[in-house]
């Protein structure tokens, strides 16, 4: 078996296994099944376990092992698949005829701010590019470098006291693009006898709070801006998503805490009402990030000024 004759997607499937480690956990990334995994496995170690003399992966109790010989070609994969990549774009770009896919990591509170305003841009200017908007998980900034995005919109704390992998920093040299800052506020139910003209620091200390997993992380910045004073969140209920936060509000007297477009969106839907956070954290950066290999690609160049411009008047 020759080097050249090796399936292209049998070399993302051994990367992806060089990160993973995991069987199940490359099929999921792979929206594929785990059989169909572990029938490309096989395939890989037929086709390049005879080329390099090596077994590739050794099965243990912690799942796939690489061996020595294998681990060191992780770094050069990644370089010759993103290379590939590049070879095969096409030269020549026209969104009004584009017929390319784009995969879009949003987090939940801008995803209703951006999309409905980027949605008739992009239908009536490239009507045959499609979106695949997914899910922001902590996993996305790998993935977007990995290849499984290409876009990544996140929203990243410019507060020095921010966990660093929540904080602004956390970016590094990854190219992007901030869309547009925001505060945070607080949302009450209409009928909560609390209202702004008695909402001040002990008030919302003693307002009970519905607590939202950002991340798979329970930890907010507010934590630590409320524990400096020597206080703590009075946390009644934890949920995974900021309209289920929102529907426990609006039946209940608890308070959930938001960056404030996406709360007032939250506060016309779920009829809540909004008061300001008594406390001074600085404001929330949203953020559009992107792999550096599509950073000359003129479909992607064209779709990021495109996001850019819908978000142009909350800047």
């Amino acid at each position: 078996m020759k080097l050249d004759h090796i399936d292209l997607n049998l070399l993302r499937l051994m990367l992806i296994l060089l990160e993973d480690g995991s069987v199940s956990r490359a099929a999921t990334r792979l929206n594929l099944s785990q059989s169909a995994v572990s029938k490309q496995l096989t395939r890989l170690r037929e086709q390049l376990g005879e080329v390099l003399e090596d077994p590739l992966f050794i099965r243990t109790g912690r799942g796939l092992t690489p061996t020595a010989r294998a681990a060191k070609l992780e770094k050069p994969l990644r370089q010759w698949l993103r290379d590939s990549h590049i070879m095969l774009l096409p030269e020549s770009f026209d969104p009004a005829t584009d017929e390319r896919s784009f995969t879009i990591s949003i987090c939940e509170t801008a995803f209703p701010v951006i999309v409905p305003r980027l949605m008739p841009k992009l239908n009536s200017l490239a009507p045959n590019m499609q979106l695949s908007i997914v899910p922001k998980t902590k996993q996305s900034l790998s993935h977007l470098n990995q290849g499984e995005l290409d876009l990544l919109i996140t929203a990243k704390d410019t507060d020095r006291r921010a966990q660093a992998s929540f904080h602004i920093s956390d970016i590094g040299d990854q190219p992007n693009l901030e869309l547009y800052r925001d505060r945070h506020i607080c949302l009450v139910s209409q009928s909560h006898a609390i209202n702004a003209d008695n909402w001040d620091a002990k008030a919302f200390l003693d307002t009970d709070l519905v607590r939202i997993f950002v991340d798979d992380s329970e930890f907010w910045l507010l934590d630590r801006v409320v524990s400096e004073q020597g206080y703590r969140l009075n946390d009644k209920a934890k949920v995974p998503d900021f309209h289920s936060a929102a529907l426990l509000a609006q039946h209940s007297n608890m308070m959930l805490v938001c960056t404030s477009i996406f709360a007032n969106q939250l506060a016309n839907k779920y009829s809540l009402k909004v008061l300001p956070l008594p406390f001074d954290l600085k404001p929330v950066s949203y953020r559009m990030l992107w792999p550096t290999m599509l950073e000359r690609d003129s479909a992607h160049q064209w779709l990021r000024e495109l996001i850019a411009e819908c978000c142009s008047d909350l800047a």
